[in-house]
């Protein structure tokens, strides 16, 4: 019983260092912003701000944030157009719902790219709001 109880007690002192390895391994958590908070970014934003849209060119017509541009995640050379994207300039990240933008992320990080902020609820949850968009 008393081997039990240290073997045990060994386990519980190892989790705080396997959470802390597990946030130092998954950075991109720290990244989602807010519809709220991207429409306070674009109201003062900061020097050199990179809006990507990776919708498809059809929904970027129908209304994107005011200064986007269009990377479409899945119909185009997209690894080769954030090549093109300065690695430390500031970039808004955005698809419709937030789930292309969460692979964008992904792809964009491993690219070198440092400082994305992820609307993670898509450009519906903008409209939603009644958020001034660009045809």
């Amino acid at each position: 019983m008393k081997n039990t109880f240290h073997r045990i007690s060994a386990h519980i002192l190892c989790l705080p260092a396997l959470l802390v390895l597990v946030l130092l391994a998954v950075p991109a958590l720290a990244k989602d912003i807010s519809v709220q908070d991207a429409d306070a970014l674009l109201k003062n934003p900061p020097q050199g701000l990179v809006i990507v849209d990776v919708r498809t060119p059809a929904e970027f017509r129908e209304g994107h944030l005011p200064g986007a541009v269009n990377m479409d995640y899945f119909g185009g050379p997209f690894e080769s157009q954030i090549e093109s994207l300065p690695k430390n300039a500031p970039v808004l990240l955005y698809c419709r719902t937030g789930n292309r933008s969460a692979s964008a992320y992904e792809t964009m990080t491993k690219a070198g790219i440092g400082n994305i902020l992820h609307m993670h609820e898509g450009i519906s949850a903008w409209q939603r709001l009644g958020l001034p968009e660009e045809k």
